[in-house]
């Protein structure tokens, strides 16, 4: 008789040769997890030590469960026979599906690294057992040549409740290391070696291991199972770090995230969570497959579109389809490949949200469907749930099992779906879905007839789905309606800020340049030249002999000049648009209509009174007399005729306007009616053509229902297109009350205003998040710097070489952790009572933190001696950070200027810092406390206005004093009326 051998390569080609890479066999390890009733699997990397554990609290195993089971190739304890031993279960738990069945998933550790530690304790009916270890190197199942049972490792029990030493380990490591020499002449020599080198390598402390993550301890009342990998393989970093772009993502990412379905509403709670924790550094990890980095059933409810619904046994769909919020319910796409037999696959159930591409066609806000469409950009697709467990690789972009791409290559308008642009759900069972089975390498399913059923079924809905809801010749239009209603909202916004854009761009230019003129002295200058220039005319009217010729010279020459400084104030008056504006530009034209009135009381007003003044002295010295009715007269003329000039131009571009207007309008009426004429001309010819005596009735039914379409729709639109035009014509008011134009700016006022306060609040939001995850970072990895800097002495003590490396290090981080030091009156938490603050630590925190940017400025820090004596109670907190915004501005204005000074002084219980710099203009005294104002380039605008609020809570006030050079801030107490 003859019999099969087995050789060890079997098991490699069985586990690590058929599974498709690290991430699919993570997953047989967490469907694993499941089988053994565990409530947790939780991965941890750790990458600086190359450590992989994988821990769940499951059910365990004993020594006996784990020889006759885990190490059995194809058990068959997962499957239904009447031979077979049920698995053990969780008392008290659901009875769950178990997903294993062939035996050999867990030959998948395998992938991950070359050898590991396999630590179990079972639980039976609520009693622990003894911890079973095992310690296994996958490399010694590559031998050519050797037997399966020729190749030893080590199985140990433990009391229940502890764990094996590292003297253990080495122990188990040694048989290992036996049957390494044993099979030497059968390896070559590098593969020999390397094991051997992994063998050497594996030196750890279970214990320790353990207590990393202590609430999922196998020690007291703990049990389930844990792997130890060490050292991984080199494929699991790049399976974790490439691909991260913005359209993709890592291969681990997209198998590991959504092991359960989170995604739909109403889904079943998952009975097993999973976690991949990714430890970059001691202190900092990430969990790169956590519940909220897949999608939500908030994302699947504020998607524009959802599809879900139960697919019957013979392939029938029937379920709610909605469409931009508007749902239509038992809508029912059937399947034709069955004829009349009931699908091998078996009945299931569909849940797709679906996003639309455009941001101008989406209903989501604007950030909601950027951060929707990247994620699903990485991740979108539709998944595949068997009994509430993923199946992989199902559920990317990957593979195009059901042409959703192929086809959208086509025509993206006549096939509409993406797997880029939706994410859902089909969700089987294995008892309605017995006959679809996976492949031995879990690489999706065999493809049998229920695999083939299952992918015409799908591929059928998603053609038939789009042609009656998506594209234009739908037999439901409210897509196409709601979406052209959606474009031309956008182009209409788009053209109305466009419009608004350009005038807020010159409204803008026209202050600025205002201010520019006022700040440099224009007006100043313009009036003084022209009272020098009539003073010279006025000197030669006073030559003219002739009276009466001399006082007509006398009044031209006021005339004329009174007319340059009118046109010359026109320059200097701005009218604003009717339009939406920002807060900024809001301030700058209260700003501008304050300096304005200035301009007019202080220079437009004196200069008229100069001219008058000037006119009737010289005149008095010429002995000429002036009439003053005719004097009057003039000016009332010359004003009358600028009005009527203005008049007259406006009224010339208003009737422009409106013939322009009555033109357009009419062309468009005109127009509407020949669209209607072209496709009635159209619809009666095409049923001249109709043969009707051929047709049957419901034929000729649906021909007469396309024809009536078309007539239908032409008239819908146009009538729509010119009630539009109706009514804006309708919104011209000739009234004096408010206009459709101010009513419009309102709201775009209000609506600019709510969009600066969201993004203000948002930004101070991130920024507060920003600080506390830099705080955090900041304490814990500094610790451990000087942790490894204390013990990195250690070795330089004894070691010469190291000494000089250790002092570059040692004085590197002093600096650096003196600057850090420097932020300790910064934090709040530390001073729960106020403390007595100096100007003179004030002065040499100052000194300290910007001692650098001093000399490299070459700036001068000036502290008085009143300031230095200074002395007040408070929390350092609050006065701290004021000091350092101050100063650091100061720094930056100064840093250009030949004097750079920044003096701290004190007047009484006021402290002052000056700086010598080009100042504060006048028009921004008070807005530079505003949130969000700043001259600075880059500027955020939010140091002086954080200031002086931390300030008010303490009672004391942040203040810029008038001066004629440089900027002057007082901190001073608050004086409260009596």
């Amino acid at each position: 008789m003859a019999t099969f051998k087995t050789r060890a390569r079997a098991l490699d080609m069985l586990g690590r040769q058929q599974i498709a890479g690290i991430p699919t066999a993570i997953s047989e390890l967490f469907k694993n997890a499941h089988d053994a009733y565990a409530n947790r699997a939780e991965v941890d990397f750790y990458r600086s030590d190359g450590l992989f554990v994988l821990r769940d609290d499951g059910v365990g195993m004993t020594e006996e469960e784990f020889l006759d089971r885990w190490l059995t190739l194809g058990t068959e304890s997962k499957l239904k026979g009447r031979n077979a031993t049920p698995p053990p279960k969780m008392a008290g738990k659901d009875e769950r599906i178990l997903l294993g069945e062939k035996g050999v998933g867990r030959l998948a550790i395998a992938i991950i690294g070359p050898q590991v530690l396999v630590l179990s304790r079972a639980i039976r009916e609520e009693a622990l057992c003894e911890t079973v270890a095992a310690f296994i190197h996958w490399g010694l199942f590559e031998c050519p040549g050797a037997d399966l049972d020729k190749i030893e490792f080590a199985v140990r029990t433990f009391p229940a409740g502890t764990l094996p030493t590292s003297k253990d380990i080495n122990d188990m490591v040694d048989v290992c290391r036996s049957t390494l020499n044993g099979l030497k002449e059968l390896f070559d020599a590098d593969a020999f070696e390397k094991i051997s080198n992994d063998l050497d390598s594996f030196v750890l402390d279970p214990y320790e291991i353990d207590g990393y993550v202590s609430d999922m301890s196998l020690q007291k009342e703990g049990h389930g199972t844990h792997f130890i990998i060490k050292p991984t393989s080199e494929m699991l970093c790049p399976d974790i770090d490439e691909g991260k772009a913005v359209d993709s993502a890592p291969p681990l990412y997209k198998m590991l995230r959504g092991f359960s379905n989170t995604m739909t509403p109403g889904h079943t709670p998952p009975v097993l969570q999973t976690a991949f924790r990714d430890h970059k550094s001691e202190e900092a990890f990430d969990d790169l497959i956590a519940v909220g980095k897949f999608f939500t059933p908030k994302e699947f409810i504020n998607a524009d579109h959802q599809i879900c619904g139960e697919f019957d046994e013979y392939g029938q769909f029937n379920g709610s389809v909605t469409i931009f919020g508007k749902e239509f319910p038992n809508h029912i796409i059937s399947w034709r490949g069955g004829h009349g037999s009931q699908a091998r696959c078996g009945p299931f159930k569909i849940s797709v949200a679906n996003v639309q591409g455009a941001e101008r066609e989406s209903t989501l806000p604007l950030e909601d469907w950027g951060e929707l469409i990247q994620k699903m950009n990485r991740f979108g697709g539709l998944y595949i749930y068997r009994d509430g467990v993923r199946m992989l690789p199902y559920g990317g972009n990957d593979s195009d099992w059901l042409d959703l791409e192929k086809n959208r290559s086509k025509s993206a308008l006549y096939y509409h779906f993406s797997y880029r642009r939706i994410f859902g759900v089909v969700e089987l069972s294995s008892t309605a879905n017995p006959n679809l089975r996976e492949k031995a390498g879990r690489e999706g399913f065999r493809e049998n007839g229920a695999y083939r059923d299952l992918q015409n079924i799908l591929k059928n809905f998603f053609v038939q789905l789009a042609a009656d809801f998506f594209r234009r010749d739908a037999a439901e239009d409210f897509f196409q309606v709601k979406k052209a209603e959606l474009n031309d909202q956008d182009a209409a916004r788009r053209k109305r800020e466009m419009q608004v854009s350009q005038k807020r761009t010159v409204f803008k230019e026209q202050i600025d340049t205002f201010f520019h003129k006022v700040d440099v002295g224009d007006p100043q200058l313009f009036v003084g030249q022209l009272i020098d220039d009539i003073h010279a005319d006025l000197r030669v009217a006073a030559l003219i002999n002739n009276p009466a010729e001399a006082a007509e010279a006398f009044m031209k020459a006021e005339a004329d000049a009174r007319a340059k400084l009118s046109t010359f104030e026109n320059e200097y008056r701005i009218v604003k648009p009717r339009i939406g504006l920002g807060k900024a530009v809001l301030d700058d034209w209260a700003k501008y209509q304050t300096a304005f009135e200035n301009l007019q009381i202080k220079v437009f007003s004196q200069a008229r009174e100069l001219i008058e003044g000037e006119v009737q002295e010289r005149a008095a010295e010429a002995k000429i007399a002036l009439d003053k009715r005719i004097r009057i007269e003039r000016s009332l003329d010359e004003l009358s005729k600028d009005a009527q000039k203005v008049g007259r131009t406006e009224r010339r571009a208003t009737e422009e306007q409106a013939s322009q207007v009555n033109t357009d309008v009419l062309n468009a009426a005109k127009s509407s009616v020949k669209n209607i004429n072209a496709v009635m001309q159209s619809v009666f010819a095409e049923f001249a053509r109709l043969d009707v005596s051929s047709m049957d009735d419901d034929s000729i039914i649906k021909e007469r229902d396309r024809l009536e379409k078309a007539l239908i729709d032409v008239r819908d639109k146009e009538r729509a297109y010119l009630q539009r035009l109706q009514n804006q014509l309708e919104s011209i008011d000739t009234s004096e009350g408010s206009t459709q134009i101010e009513q419009m700016e309102a709201l775009e006022q209000r609506a600019i205003a709510l969009e600066e306060q969201v993004a203000t609040d948002l930004q101070l939001t991130q920024l507060g998040m920003a600080i506390e995850v830099i705080n955090h970072e900041f304490d814990s990895s500094i610790r451990s710097i000087r942790d490894y800097i204390r013990r990195l002495k250690g070795w330089a003590d004894i070691n010469e070489g190291l000494e000089g490396i250790y002092q570059g290090i040692r004085s590197s981080f002093d600096h650096l952790d003196g600057y850090l030091t420097l932020f300790t009156p910064l934090h709040r938490r530390l001073y729960r009572k106020e403390v007595k603050i100096s100007g003179s630590e004030i002065n040499k925190f100052l000194i300290d933190l910007f001692g650098e940017r001093f000399k490299r400025h070459e700036v001068e820090l000036l502290a008085t001696p009143s300031f230095k004596r200074a002395e007040f109670m408070g929390y350092p907190s609050s006065f701290y950070p004021v000091f350092v915004n101050v100063v650091d501005n100061a720094i930056f204005w100064i840093k250009d200027q030949p004097t750079r000074v920044i003096t701290l002084d004190a007047i009484g219980s006021t402290l002052v810092i000056k700086d010598t710099g080009p100042g504060v203009p006048e028009r921004d005294h008070d807005s530079i406390f505003e949130l969000g104002f700043s001259r600075k380039p880059g500027g955020r605008g939010m140091g002086l206005h954080i200031s002086r609020e931390v300030l008010s809570r303490v009672d004391y006030d942040l203040s810029l004093r008038h001066t004629h050079s440089g900027a002057e801030f007082h901190i001073s107490p608050k004086v409260f009326d009596a």
